[in-house]
């Protein structure tokens, strides 16, 4: 089994006005050592038991709103908001955890339920990306 295990993935295209708990898609992989990202579905399912980091960058439009979430299996372990409702500029939102996995854990980046959220970038100006790595097993 590989020794490293880490992943990088961006949006390849912006996602208009993702619903409430809607899984962020992250469909372009640049890396993904021991092959636990699935662009497909958004999942990064955990090979190795250990420590990981893992953490996301959201390029939100302006007048959007909301919370995003970072999600082991059922429980949001982080989450950072944007209020932008009363601006027009384009902004970053970023979050990052450090947290115990266990081999066959779900960890994925989703919306907030309690809100309606503006567009997602993601183009050649700046990326919406998702990432993670192992530190310690």
């Amino acid at each position: 089994m590989p020794t490293t295990t880490a992943f990088y993935a961006y949006m390849s295209q912006h996602e208009p006005s993702p619903s409430a708990h809607h899984t962020l898609i992250f469909d372009t992989v640049v890396t993904n050592e021991n092959n636990g990202y699935h662009p497909f579905s958004g999942i990064f399912m955990v090979p190795v038991n250990g420590i990981y980091v893992f953490t996301f960058s959201i390029r939100v439009e302006c007048h959007s709103n909301g919370p995003y979430e970072i999600v082991k299996n059922a429980d949001v372990v982080g989450v950072v908001n944007s209020d932008l409702q009363q601006v027009c500029l384009q902004d970053y939102l970023a979050g990052t955890v450090v947290i115990t996995a266990k081999k066959g854990d779900d960890v994925f980046v989703r919306t907030h339920i309690g809100t309606r959220h503006g567009m997602i970038v993601s183009d050649s100006n700046g990326r919406s990306s998702f990432a993670g790595w192992m530190i310690s097993s």
